[in-house]
């Protein structure tokens, strides 16, 4: 398996494990009678899984781009939303879960256009 593959992989299963904390951490964050913000992370967390899932089992490289649009909405959801003034432990769940599944997006992109430069 070439270095490029492994290094692919480990980014997707980084975001895997960030949407899939994401999804779990809906079980014990506290937000109570503010169903939307439980919704928008665990819906959130499910594309993000899905997409990592996607990523993994094609070799589709528009994950990539898939990975950085989550990963900002999640990360700006917290503001988008309005999320309410008790939710803090909701907004850092977003904001790193949203980080790091776009960081890994980022790396996937520039990485593709690394490849695409070279073998021009």
């Amino acid at each position: 398996m070439a270095d490029s593959v492994r290094h692919e992989i480990a980014r997707d299963a980084v975001v895997l494990v960030a949407g899939t904390v994401l999804v779990l951490s809906t079980l014990w964050l506290p937000v109570p009678h503010r169903s939307e913000v439980t919704g928008a992370i665990l819906v959130l967390g499910l594309l993000s899984a899905f997409s990592a899932l996607w990523a993994m089992g094609s070799a589709s490289r528009s994950s990539h781009w898939a990975h950085v649009v989550l990963g900002v909405v999640l990360a700006t959801s917290p503001v988008v939303l309005a999320f309410p003034a008790g939710a803090s432990a909701a907004d850092y769940y977003a904001l790193v879960g949203g980080v790091v599944i776009a960081a890994m997006g980022v790396l996937g992109v520039l990485t593709e256009r690394r490849r695409v430069a070279v073998t021009v």
